[in-house]
Parts: C-alpha cells; structure tokens; sequence
C-alpha cells in the first residue's frame, strides 16, 4: 500500500496513477478534489467553482488519466486554459502524474517555434494542453483534430472569457464529438461562463468550494523589492543571516537551480539542488536526505517539489516569483507545517509589484513589504515594515526582526543610561516599557537561536560523518 494514497485508493484509479500519487507525497485529496473527482470518473459533467491553490489541477488531470486509452494515438484529452504559463504548468504536473503511463501529452502556447510544435503532433498524442490562439492555429494548419476526444477541460473559464478568448473557445469546443465529457473550472461564475456552460455541457453539477484563507495564519509572509541583478548576492546574505533550520529556495528554472545551488556551497553554505533533470531515485534520495537533516538549502523549482510534505521547514524563500497564485500558495504552504511557526520571503522585482497584490486578493491575505538595509560588515540585514502581531517561535521566524531587535534595545539602553544619569526627567512615553519588554525578550530569542544553530551544526557534522 502508498504512503500517502489515503482518500486517492478509494477513488479507484489505476495502479499506476496511485503509483505516482505516492511519489509526490500527496496527502489526502483537498474539499475540490474530494467532490469532483468520484463525479468524473462517472462520466458526468461538472462545473468545479474554486480558488486557485486548492488543487484543481489533479481533479481534472487523475480523472482524465484513468480514461486515456494508451493503444490509442488519438488525441483523447483537451485542455484549455488561458495562460502559456498555466499550460506550461499542467502539463508538468500530468507527467508527474502519468509517469509510470504510456501516456504522451503536448503543451500548445504561443512563443514557441510552431514547426516543433507540428512534429509532435505527428507523433502519439494522447493529450493536449493549450491556449486557444495556438490551438486554434494548429486546427486551421489541420495538424490536429479532435474528432475523438473523450474528455474537454477549461480551466480558469472566468479568466479566459475576460481575456477575449470566448469565440476561440467556442470554434474549439465545435471541433469535438458532441458524445464527450466536459469538465468546467472557474474562480468566479460571472455570466458569461454561466451561458458557456448552459450551451455545451449537459446538466453539470455545480461544486462550489467556500472561499477561505488559503495560507496558513501561522505562516509570515513578506517580500522584498530586489534588482535581478542583485538577487543572488541579497539571497546570500539574507539566509547567513537568517540561520533557518531548514529552507526551501525556489527558482523556476532547472539552469538556475544548478547556478544558485553553486554560489550558496561556494559561501560554505550547506545546499543541495532538486529539478525534474534528475532520475527519480536521485530526486527521493536526496528528499530522505533533506528529512534527516543531513543538509539545510533545498533549492528547487515548482515540479520537482510538488506535494513535498517536510516537517520543520522554517522558512520558504521565492529567489524567483512564481507565474500564478497557485504555485505561490503551493510554495508557501512548505513551511508552517502541523502548527508550526514559518516564514515565507519573495523576491520581487519593481515590474512584479503589481503581482504580489493579485496574490494577495487570491489568498485573501496581505503581505508586507520588508526593507532591506544598505550592506555593511556584517552583511544586509533584513527588517520589516509591519509590526509583528504574534510572538514568534525561536525555531522559526523571530530572526526576520533581528536588526529592529538590536536597533530598538540600542535606542532603548540609550534612553536608559540618560534617565539614570538625569539627563532627562521627562514622563515615560506611552507603550515605552512595552518596547522595552519586547526588545529584552527578542534580545533573549536571539541567544536562544544561536544556541539552537550550534546543535544544528553539530547535527550536520554527525550526519556527515555517519554519510
């Protein structure tokens, strides 16, 4: 039996299916997953109403998966989806997914050299995923066909119409059997969608997944506004500085997982990098690894860690932003596992702005903007701009604060050495002994956090010596 099938066996999916559940450690399935997925493998259509974040994507991917017909080199399954980077994304996770299938999936956006695209298509093609312009186009080449179509997916319905793409969508959808199921994914249900599925779907049941926040409250997430050419010399001082027990740096591509992990062992720090160029043996040895401790950095892109379940991750670090809220609440939710304290930081660039406030909206959450200081000699120091509304864990994120810490008990041990020497006889300023109390007990999480980095330490030569 899997690790972690859980509610995945009860479904009835294949072997194999249930094989790759495994592998990427997924738990069990979420509320969207949960409702839609028995529907589906049924063959009814449904209407999946949810946020992104909530795992939509393996309720409509698994059930798609357990119907191809792998003797079959006809296109079976038909993705639609508004973005490239979506496209990109789903068709990632439908390899994970069907790696142990003989099931042959093709991504269609626009950017990429058309030709390529049209010699795959003249291979095996069992899925694909698409943007409706480049699936459009490849129907008019006559490169493609679904005449035989079993199963069609619009994903982000909402954001699809919004971008003009209904009459694409609907030219697409005319090419398929009307014998077919559909199933329909959307944030929001405006009109539009409303009359799309009344016109091409046949009685669906509409699952609607309450809107909640998606990030955990024990979870701190802040984001710094970084030059691109400045983010791999910030990174390295923000995690020397920073000490976590164990981190995750996510970058989003497999090149800049090797470059990065490079720098970090350059400066003597303790990393190990995990991409989807890895062999799968690889990829499961070095995550035992990274259970046991036996190193700090995992650095990484989105694949290669999806489902990754590590308990005391402290801290999550976006080197680069991912292309959609989905994957940002997938990252984050790394850290701040069974109840623990985390921190989660994102580089952003000046453009990405406007990014982190659609993130924001999506998670229903908002995330402050930290200030990194000038570099000194003792390398830059992170601060934040929002005052802390919790005690932090010693294990996890106080460390975030350290030069407000130091600046407050500074500022605070000068007025002190005034008042006492007579200086200054003025009445205490309201919420002044507060400020003091905190910069005490900051002062002392600090001593604590150095004590704690010690046994760290010391727990990695061990493990060296025992590797």
């Amino acid at each position: 039996m899997g690790r972690n099938r859980g509610g995945f066996k009860e479904f009835g999916l294949k072997e194999n299916i249930l094989k790759a559940v495994d592998d990427l450690y997924f738990e069990t399935p979420t509320p969207i997953q949960q409702e839609t997925i028995p529907l589906a493998l049924e063959g009814k259509d449904v209407i999946g109403q949810a946020q992104t974040g909530t795992g939509k994507t393996a309720a409509f991917v698994l059930p798609m998966l357990q119907k191809i017909n792998t003797d079959l080199k006809d296109v079976q399954g038909l993705i639609l989806t508004p973005t490239r980077e979506l496209a990109i994304q789903i068709t990632s996770d439908i390899e994970e997914l069907a790696k142990y299938m003989d099931i042959h999936a093709v991504c269609l956006h626009g950017g990429r050299d058309i030709q390529a695209q049209m010699n795959k298509l003249a291979g095996k093609v069992h899925i694909v995923v698409g943007t409706p312009g480049r699936v459009l186009d490849h129907l008019h080449r006559e490169t493609i066909h679904f005449g035989r179509t079993r199963v069609l997916v619009l994903d982000e319905a909402d954001k699809m119409l919004e971008m003009g793409f209904q009459e694409d969508v609907e030219t697409i959808i005319a090419t398929t059997p009307r014998k077919k199921q559909t199933l329909l994914f959307s944030a929001t249900m405006p009109d539009r969608v409303k009359q799309l599925a009344h016109r091409f779907m046949h009685q669906p049941p509409h699952i609607r997944i309450g809107l909640k926040q998606l990030t955990s409250e024990k979870i701190k997430q802040v984001y710094y506004v970084v030059n691109q050419s400045d983010k791999t010399e910030e990174l390295v001082k923000l995690v020397q500085n920073l000490s976590p027990y164990l981190c995750i740096i996510f970058v989003n591509t497999q090149k800049k997982v090797d470059f990065i992990t490079d720098q970090l062992l350059q400066e003597g720090l303790d990393a190990k990098a995990l991409h989807g160029g890895l062999s799968q043996n690889k990829r499961e040895r070095l995550m035992n690894e990274f259970r046991q401790i036996k190193f700090q950095y995992l650095v990484c892109t989105d694949i290669a860690a999806r489902g990754l379940d590590v308990e005391g991750v402290t801290h999550v670090i976006n080197y680069d932003l991912p292309s959609d809220a989905e994957s940002y609440v997938h990252r984050v939710g790394r850290t701040g596992r069974a109840g623990e304290e985390g921190l989660a930081i994102s580089f952003v660039s000046p453009r990405q702005k406007p990014m982190m406030r659609k993130i924001e909206s999506v998670i229903k959450q908002s995330i402050e903007e930290g200030i990194l200081s000038q570099s000194t000699k003792s390398g830059t120091k992170p601060i934040t701009n929002v005052t802390q509304n919790r005690k932090p864990s010693v294990k996890t994120i106080a460390k975030s604060t350290e030069k407000g810490a130091q600046s407050s008990a500074s500022s605070s041990s000068t007025k002190e050495r005034k008042e006492s020497s007579g200086v200054s006889n003025k009445k205490v300023k309201p919420g002044y002994k507060k400020k003091l109390a905190a910069a005490k007990q900051r002062e002392e999480q600090k001593e604590k956090r150095k004590k704690i980095q010690k046994k760290i330490n010391q727990q990695l030569k061990n493990n060296r010596r025992k590797g």
